[in-house]
């Protein structure tokens, strides 16, 4: 048995124009650049997933695959390997692994070691039962790599996952670093290496867990059931924003490693979900989980280290990026053929020009995804990664002078909420000429970051508390919560209101409704923010 080690990234496909350098070709150069050692290696590789019909071995965390390969010789060898559950953090992939070399692509499963079986399992009624569920054909270029006192294998798999009877074959288009024996630090050094030149992202899910899903959906397909246009919707509402949910007696300098892993995986699964339906949706979401993950670094800020710190940084530059995001949504619920604004406003094709609310007032699905797969933020990921293993390796220090986590949380939400709630209760001033609505509306605006990093903090400190009677997380941020959403449709009424100023000729009827628009909005506001500071805390 042996524990694989490896790093997982999906290419992004398509992204090279046709006379670009195909992948395997710009692995080798970039080896050879660096004067990194290798042996290179092409093979064909069928494989064949094994399980019962009603998914035994999956229901155990037990993977059973067939592999046959076709070698430079033409002689084709077959090997069955089962892999047992193990951890994933941020494309690092750790599972138990067993191989053993068979005649054919049939399994035999009485040559496995019997300790992988738990006890109530029959391996022989377990042999009569297994069928091949589906299969995963691909040709895998291989770089055996020398690197330092390491030994690393680079795999790159273009092909497809196959399901008997179903015509849907999702693509393999992706890299695998494995180590095969030495340090993992040689892992990181030759992903950062990759990153150069190639548009990757973490992969979180493994060809086996993408066959299994394809392996589902064609029995609702065969049933007949109907899911067109469903498949879309769930990919862009799978991943929310969920609080943290620590183990039970998590102190305080291991909250931040439990917290960074859990949205460093809800981050990539929906980047994923963006990039198989880019949905604004969705990529709001990615900013929220980059902020999400920056408070963190702020909430922990005094045990992090100088070079830590650094990551913040890099956060606020893809939140930075992303900030359109917000009012693109508004925009495009604004000129939606669906719209009931456009019954309303008579928001036509030319007042939509006029106001450069068009598709190229904001960085297109290209760019985005280039953002995605950029050099840069796939640094982020991995140095996040980096930092992970770093502190779950380090031995727990003397706590003796640390508050316990739930003193701790107390302290930070009882200053993010005081805080917001001393600046939402200041007057609106006016200076000089401005409305009443205007100064109105630059005191929520003012207020939207306080009130972000207050409930930000809740999703990370909210779980700690006991829920009790009329006391509850949800009753206390729910006004705080329409108070968000509310200034985000106002912050676009206000962009909308700014750009009418510019055009040419006045549009007194977008520009009424605009202005009744936005004093109905602070009305409400002004309603959610009398609620809202008057809820007892949670947390005392």
């Amino acid at each position: 048995m042996a524990t694989e080690i490896e790093l997982k990234y999906s290419l992004l496909e398509n992204v090279n124009f046709e006379t670009a350098a195909p992948t395997n070709k710009i692995i080798s150069h970039l080896l050879n650049s660096d004067d990194i050692p290798f042996s290179y290696q092409k093979k064909q590789l069928s494989n064949s997933y094994f399980d019962t019909p009603n998914l035994t071995l999956r229901q155990h965390k037990i993977a059973l695959r067939t592999r046959g390969t076709i070698c430079a010789d033409e002689i084709e060898c077959f090997e069955q390997t089962i892999k047992t559950s193990g951890t994933v953090i941020a494309g690092l992939h750790q599972r138990p692994e067993y191989n053993v070399d068979i005649d054919n692509d049939k399994p035999i499963l009485a040559l496995f070691p019997k300790s992988i079986w738990q006890p109530n399992i029959d391996c022989q009624q377990l042999q009569q039962q297994i069928v091949e569920l589906f299969s995963t054909n691909f040709t895998r270029h291989t770089w055996l790599v020398d690197i330092g006192n390491a030994q690393v294998e680079i795999a790159f798999d273009s092909g497809e996952i196959v399901c008997q009877g179903f015509e849907q074959k999702p693509a393999i288009y992706e890299i695998e670093l494995e180590l095969v024996n030495g340090d993992a630090q040689a892992l990181f050094i030759l992903a950062k290496l990759l990153f150069s030149q190639l548009s990757l992202r973490p992969g979180q899910l493994t060809k086996a867990a993408r066959g299994y899903a394809l392996y589902h959906e064609s029995l609702r397909v065969n049933k007949k059931e109907t899911y067109a246009g469903k498949k879309t919707v769930e990919s862009a509402e799978s991943v929310s924003l969920a609080a943290i949910t620590f183990p039970k007696n998590t102190k305080v300098n291991n909250a931040l490693n439990y917290g960074v892993e859990y949205i460093l995986t809800l981050l990539q699964t929906c980047v994923d979900s963006y990039v198989e339906a880019p949905l604004l949706t969705t990529l709001s979401k990615v900013r929220e989980l980059l902020t999400l993950l920056r408070q963190g670094f702020w909430l922990f800020d005094d045990l992090l280290t100088d070079q830590e710190k650094v990551l913040r940084s890099e956060l606020s530059y893809f939140i930075r990026t992303l900030h359109w995001v917000d009012n693109a949504l508004y925009i495009e619920l604004l000129t939606s053929k669906q719209s009931s604004y456009q019954k309303v406003i008579s928001v036509n094709k030319e007042l939509i020009s006029k106001l450069g609310l068009g598709q190229s007032s904001y960085p297109s699905e290209t760019q985005v995804l280039a953002i995605l797969h950029s050099e840069r933020f796939n640094n982020l990921q991995l140095d996040l990664l980096v930092l992970l293993l770093k502190k779950n390796s380090i031995d727990e220090q003397d706590e003796s002078n640390l508050p316990s986590l739930v003193k701790f949380s107390e302290k930070h939400l009882a200053n993010s909420i005081n805080g917001l709630i001393h600046e939402l209760t200041k007057l609106p001033q006016s200076e000089g000429f401005e409305s009443a609505q205007y100064s109105s509306t630059k005191h929520y605006l003012t207020a939207h970051g306080l009130l972000i990093r207050a409930l930000l903090t809740t999703s990370w400190f909210g779980c700690l508390f006991v829920v009790q009677e009329n006391k509850t997380v949800k009753k206390f941020t729910a006004p705080w919560f329409d108070i968000k959403q509310g200034i985000s449709e106002l912050q676009s009424l206000h962009v909308l209101q700014q750009k009418l100023l510019h055009l040419p000729k006045p549009e007194k009827k977008l520009a009424l409704w605009l202005a009744n628009k936005s004093e109905n909005l602070i009305t409400a506001l002004d309603q959610s923010k009398a609620k809202a500071i008057t809820m007892k805390p949670y947390w005392s």
